[in-house]
Parts: structure tokens; sequence; C-alpha cells
């Protein structure tokens, strides 16, 4: 019987490795089905707008944008395509790495997504749908749109719970800034005591709202004298430098705004308008979609659309909870930006009818506006384009399911701002597109 615990005669294994990549693999036809030039102008257009002059070596973009495309097909970490990068072929193919030593680490990568930000995300995916375009894979002459809530990663937003969090993060900043903030050490650590305690009260032991009102009260008050013992100790220390400083001093900016809205609603029991749920990213807003179990979603509101089955998304530029009226004529707009002129073609669900906004479109170029009337309206297309209509954006519903999916991580991306959410939405529709792209590139035959 052969010894199992018997050492290789030859010592240690190799380090290196032959292998051959399978001729059909995901990444290895995407390496070679993108046009790497045209994203590479794009990357360093982006670039150009935010730097005021070149220094240093330039980035590795052909790589770097590569790790971008790894990362938005995979939906994975920054250290985990660091890792996939070094030591799996097909993504160094994907990277343009298999004659070269040189690796990007998780850092360089995540600074060149930070670079791209949410407009070079936007403007990559923009090329990648001209690009299926010219190939013929890809027919603008139909939109469909909708809108979705991105939700963000953050807890319930309680009155309760943003005044521990505004606690916490004054209790930590002000440990970190030092001298500036010496004066005022003991006394936060023993109003952020007593607010714990409170809160420990709130959750464990008030039972019934009057008992919850009653302790919330209490906790407001701790809560504002810390606020001002904070405010107090800002306007001694002149120029603020550091960035725990800074960071207090937002912080009691926006607890300026959020403390009358916490008030309103312990007295009155309703929530105050245009309400901050979150203290680190305060642009997220509550967006009702009256889903069964999911009535109220937290995060920002997209406009989706199909095209042909590849998708585009966008943001208002004036943010907010815009109503689905806006988001309607914008996604045809957007549509004329990318493929230079209106769909022939468009459909948008009931929350965006009105008679004006029929005329828009139309008035943009669209000649069959189907638009889902409210009520008894009749539909300004026929009968049968109308079902026709019906039937193509149900398919949007899947396609915001499927960006929705862990695959591409378009829901709850791991962001601590508004911007980087974006980003990373952005990044999850690339990553859809280019699936779609090699599907409809296999169905033709290339």
């Amino acid at each position: 019987m052969a010894n199992t615990r018997q050492i290789n005669l030859f010592g240690e294994q190799p380090k290196r490795a032959m292998i051959v990549i399978r001729e059909r693999h995901e990444l290895l036809l995407l390496g070679d089905s993108l046009n790497w030039g045209e994203l590479i102008d794009v990357a360093a257009n982006v670039r150009a707008s935010k730097v005021r002059s070149f220094s240093g070596v330039q980035p590795h973009y052909r790589e770097l944008l590569g790790a971008v495309a790894l990362m938005a097909v995979r939906s994975i970490t920054y250290r985990q395509a660091e890792d996939l990068i070094a030591h799996y072929a097909p993504a160094r193919y994907l990277c343009g790495l298999m004659d070269t030593s040189w690796q990007p680490d998780h850092i360089t990568i995540f600074e060149f997504t930070q670079m791209l930000g949410a407009e070079g995300m936007d403007a990559i995916n923009k090329q990648i749908l001209s690009h299926a375009e010219g190939m013929g894979i890809l027919d603008p002459s139909r939109l469909m749109s909708d809108t979705t809530a991105q939700e963000s990663m953050t807890p319930y937003p309680s009155e309760v719970g943003l005044m521990k969090r505004f606690s916490d993060l004054v209790t930590k900043n002000v440990k970190e800034a030092g001298r500036k903030m010496s004066g005022i050490k003991d006394k936060v650590s023993e109003l952020g005591k007593k607010l714990g305690g409170l809160v420990r009260n709130s959750h464990l032991f008030a039972k019934g709202k009057e008992a919850k009102q009653k302790v919330g009260k209490k906790i407001y008050h701790a809560a504002a004298e810390l606020h001002n013992l904070v405010k107090e100790a800002l306007g001694t220390c002149g120029t603020l430098k550091s960035k725990s400083t800074q960071e207090l001093q937002r912080l009691s900016e926006l607890m300026d705004r959020l403390f009358p809205q916490i008030l309103h609603f312990l007295e009155t029991g309703f929530v105050a308008a245009k309400k901050i749920i979150h203290l680190q990213m305060p642009e997220i807003y509550s967006i009702v979609r009256g889903k069964a179990g999911k009535s109220v979603e937290f995060g920002i509101k997209w406009g989706v659309s199909l095209v042909d089955g590849f998708a585009h998304g966008f943001v208002m530029e004036d943010g907010g909870n815009v109503s689905d009226q806006k988001f309607c004529i914008q996604s045809i707009q957007e549509h004329i930006l990318i493929f230079g002129k209106a769909p022939e073609v468009f459909g948008f669900d009931r929350g965006a009818y009105s008679h004006a906004n029929i005329a828009r479109a139309k008035n943009l170029g669209v000649q069959d506006v189907g638009i889902a009337p409210k009520g008894k309206a009749e539909w300004a297309v026929s009968d049968s384009k109308a079902e026709r209509i019906r039937r193509e954006r149900a398919q949007v519903e899947g396609k915001i399911g499927n960006l929705k999916s862990k695959r591409y991580g378009f829901n709850k991306p791991n962001a601590k701002s508004v911007k980087a959410m974006q980003t990373y939405g952005h990044r999850s529709i690339v990553g859809c597109n280019m699936i779609q792209m090699l599907r409809k590139m296999a169905a033709a035959g290339f």
C-alpha cells in the first residue's frame, strides 16, 4: 500500500502553472469583445476633467478597466478582485496581464473606481451601448422605462437610533480631535453614557406608546445638551483643519436641521417633511413603494430603461424623490443622448400618465407613446400596439430584478456615501450589459 504521507520526490511543488483557458470562457470572450480603445479614452477624459495638472505615472488604464469589468460581472470586493487578478487566469486575461508580472492591488482598484465615479461608470455604459448598436446586436427603436429604488445599507431610521448614532459619532470624533476638544471630553463621555442608558431603557423596558414617548423626550434633551456643548466648543476652535473637527462641524450643522424634525415627531407622532434619515448620508430619503411587506424603502430613486435587452440607468440631477412624471421625459432625453435620436416606440407605467407628457414625448420625436393610462382613459396608441407595449414593459421589472440580484449588487451596495451608491449602481448596470452583449453575440453567431 502506498504511503499517503510520502513527500514529493522532487521537493516543493512549482509555483508556476501552465493553464489553458477554454475558448468560450465568459471572461475571455469579454476581453476579446469590448472596445478597449474607446473605454480607455472615456477613462482618460474623466481623469482629465478631475485632475488640475498631470504629474507622475499615468494609471494603467487597460488593466484597471479590466478590473472594473471583473467587479461589474462578479459583484466582488476590492480585495477579492485583487486576489482573482493575481491568481485566476481568466481574470488576468480580461485585464490584459497575461504577459506581465504587474498586478493592481485593492487600493489601486478602489482609487481608480473612485476617480471614475458615477459619471465615468455611466460614460462606460453609454460606450458599451453604442458599441453594441454598431455591431448590430442592439436595436434602439423601442424604449421601455420604469423607476426603482436603490436601497442603502442603513438601519431603520428611528428617532432614538439617530440620536444614539449622533452621540456615538460625537464621542468618537471628540476623542480623536486632541487638544482642541480636551476641555469637553469628560462631559461628552458622561453625556454619552447617560444617553446610552436611556436608549437601553427605551429598547428593553419602555412598554407602550406613552412610555416610549416619555423616554424619547429624555433622550432628546440629553442629545440636545450634547449638541449645544459641541457647538460651543467648535465656536472657540478657530480654523478647523483636522478631519475629526470638520466632521464635528458637519454633524453640528446637520443636527441643527434634524433636531426640530425629531421634536416634531415626539410631539405630534407624525414624521416631518423631508426628514433626514441617515447622519452620514443625509441625501437619502424614504421612497413609498406600497409593496407587500415593504411599504417604504430607504435610498435613492433611479430611472431604468430597457433597450432591446440592454439596460440604462440614471438619477435625476435635482435629486430628491422626484415624481415619475419627470423620470418619464428624462428617460427619452437620455436615450437621445446615447443613440442620437428618439425611439420610435416608448412605454412607461401609469404613474407618468398625462396629456402633457404624451405631447412632450411626441415633440421629442417618439412616434408611438405607450404611457399606460389612468382610470378609464384611452391609450394614445392602437390596441395591438398597446398590448405589445404591455408585454415589453413587463420585461423592465425582470431586468430590475436581475440588477438587484447578488451577481450584480445594484441594491444595498457597500457604500458610505450617495456618490458611491450611484457609482456602484452604474457599475452593476455595466456588468449586466456586458453579459447581455455576450449573449447577443452568441445568438448572432459572432
